[in-house]
């Protein structure tokens, strides 16, 4: 299912146009000159995927004092999604990848086999996208507890020298 193998620093970030959680459409490329932080997972309203999402908001107020977008990308509809956003109470948008594209072009999609049954899913995974839309880091390795405070130590000496 997967596009993209492997995307690596320094690499183009994969364009793309995808629902979000809000209504409305969210463009990677309405965002040139922005730094984002593109955060997939594999599951809304699950454990780990509440600690993660819940990291990242917490962390808010530091991540826009450093002008970065957060978005969390998932497979889930619409629906799981503002429930999952309202439960969270995060006020960054959620990406509906339910049809698996922009997961596909970052490579992150993989089955999970569920009492005998095979469903597609994101890898939690991130990438960090910066202002010339260029992968800066490509997190494949992704503690949900600990995560969004890793990301925000790399930005801070990022864009220190960016």
């Amino acid at each position: 299912m997967s596009d993209v193998t492997f995307l690596l620093a320094g690499q183009p970030a994969p364009d793309f146009a995808a629902p979000q959680d809000r209504g409305g459409v969210f463009r990677l490329a309405e965002h040139r000159g922005e730094w984002v932080l593109l955060f997939f997972f594999p599951r809304a309203n699950t454990s780990y995927c509440q600690m993660q999402a819940r990291r990242f908001q917490a962390l808010q107020p530091q991540y826009r004092r450093l002008g970065v977008r957060v978005v969390g990308v998932s497979s889930d509809t619409a629906q799981q999604q503002t429930v999952f956003r309202d439960s969270c109470q995060l006020d960054f948008p959620l990406i509906t990848d339910s049809e698996h594209r922009v997961g596909a072009q970052y490579g992150v999609m993989e089955t999970e086999r569920v009492e005998g049954e095979a469903n597609l899913r994101a890898r939690r995974e991130s990438f960090l996208i910066g202002p010339q839309g260029r992968v800066a880091r490509h997190y494949t390795e992704v503690d949900a507890n600990t995560h969004a405070a890793a990301v925000l130590a790399d930005l801070q000496g990022l864009i220190a020298v960016d």
